[in-house]
């Protein structure tokens, strides 16, 4: 039987966090220089995998909870390297903020300012890119100040009034506001795709301005 650890120090068995109900990945990043990957397990065991280049188990990240270096939700993930380090990203979900790890899984850093249920990342130059469900898209500068796109105080009154109920009803979006984004991507040129899950699904464009 393969075994791990959480970086807590409990000891846990692959097969126990692999089960059917448990084991349910949601993202995954790759290691800069050795060829290992991580991969977030977000719907299951709330905390990320390392494997090694030939999809070997290594070691386990995290564990469920809501103190630095634990999470509930851990659904995105990218390497960081803004600043010539890199560094592990998380979109800790249902905990409503980001955390950064070194390679190794060891906690460096949380913000949760001004996120709701960030859920995943894009990096282009400079800028971070976090999609939130909570109707909005965040960038985040090196020095983490924040620019939210498509979002207003009317907007944001206008969702929280419907109670997620816009999600069914797309005679009512309003092009360049977001309803539920779930990803988004820069392109190479700076301009952003969002996906939202919303009932029939749909993507934007941002253009770089």
């Amino acid at each position: 039987m393969s075994s791990g650890r959480y970086a807590d120090g409990a000891d846990v068995s692959v097969e126990s966090i692999w089960s059917r109900k448990s084991f349910m990945p949601t993202d995954f990043a790759f290691h800069p220089t050795d060829g290992s990957f991580y991969l977030a397990d977000g719907y299951g065991a709330h905390c990320i995998h390392r494997f090694d280049q030939d999809a070997n188990y290594l070691s386990t990240i995290g564990s469920p909870g809501k103190g630095d270096g634990q999470f509930n939700l851990p659904h995105g993930l990218w390497i960081d390297d803004r600043d010539g380090t890199p560094k592990l990203a998380v979109t800790d979900r249902s905990n409503g903020r980001l955390q950064w790890l070194d390679l190794e899984g060891k906690h460096l850093k949380t913000m949760n300012d001004p996120f709701t249920l960030p859920a995943n990342i894009d990096i282009h130059g400079e800028l971070m890119l976090i999609p939130d469900l909570a109707s909005r898209i965040t960038l985040l500068d090196k020095d983490g100040k924040a620019i939210h796109l498509g979002q207003d105080p009317e907007w944001d009154k206008h969702m929280k009034a419907n109670k997620g109920k816009l999600r069914q009803q797309p005679q009512r979006w309003i092009d360049g506001k977001s309803i539920h984004p779930h990803d988004a991507c820069f392109d190479q040129d700076g301009n952003i795709f969002v996906a939202e899950w919303v009932s029939t699904g749909r993507v934007t464009k941002l253009r770089k301005v």
